[in-house]
């Protein structure tokens, strides 16, 4: 009743009262399609390893295009024959950094954990994905691959890209440069939605923390909504989330 009461008063002065859609849930994806206003976004997948991403959001977004990044030759190969008839995916075979140049990339015994970074000898990580393939731990690092880096500044400046809808990064510790190299993007808002993994298990050598991609986001006015899951450096060997 007082309800109705209140409803009727916030009429009379030609106001109406609405129920607020919102979103509790720890998906990021829904989070994400929730955020997104267009049916055809563009995606940028930094990181894009076997094309898990892009699975994932052409499922999502089905009328998407999608610009991906991955430096192991290998991998990308393998998208290139299964893309190669979808011209709304673009694929570069190039790891995305704060600055162009080439450095040594590390591929890993699970191509997935491949790195610009070391990893840390004799973790407990380490021994339990080494003991899963069947090597020795100091065998994790299979390869070292000289790598071309691009900046998603010149990327998008290249290719005449004046906006991102979101950008997807997942780096292995390298996330971070990836946002430094997109330092214009940022200052004009060009990029509206980013998603990355931080991981603060000591896994790789130099591990990031929250500060070393907010320094880079808040001055420019992003803002932290969303978190995948929890955990501690005491509860779990691998302490990760998606942000």
């Amino acid at each position: 009743m007082i309800r109705n009461i209140i409803q009727k008063i916030i009429n009379f002065f030609g106001y109406k009262v609405s129920k607020f859609k919102t979103i509790d849930h720890i998906d990021l994806d829904l989070l994400t399609k929730f955020l997104t206003d267009t049916e055809k976004p563009i995606i940028f997948d930094v990181g894009a390893n076997k094309g898990q991403s892009i699975r994932r959001y052409k499922k999502n977004f089905p009328n998407s295009i999608i610009h991906s990044f991955e430096p192991n030759k290998k991998e990308v190969e393998k998208l290139i024959v299964k893309y190669k008839n979808d011209n709304s995916v673009v694929l570069n075979n190039v790891a995305v950094g704060e600055k162009p140049g080439n450095l040594e990339f590390n591929i890993n015994a699970i191509s997935g954990h491949s790195s610009f970074k070391n990893l840390i000898p004799n973790t407990t990580w380490i021994k339990k994905r080494s003991k899963t393939v069947g090597i020795e731990s100091e065998k994790y690092t299979i390869e070292t691959i000289n790598s071309k880096i691009i900046t998603l500044d010149d990327y998008c400046s290249k290719n005449n890209i004046t906006k991102i809808d979101i950008l997807k990064i997942d780096t292995q510790g390298y996330e971070d440069k990836v946002l430094e190299g997109a330092i214009e993007l940022l200052k004009y808002n060009k990029i509206k939605i980013i998603q990355l993994e931080l991981i603060f298990s000591e896994i790789y050598e130099n591990p990031l923390d929250i500060y070393d991609v907010e320094k880079l986001l808040i001055p420019n006015k992003y803002k932290l909504f969303g978190i995948s899951n929890g955990g501690s450096l005491i509860s779990h060997y691998i302490f990760q989330s998606d942000f």
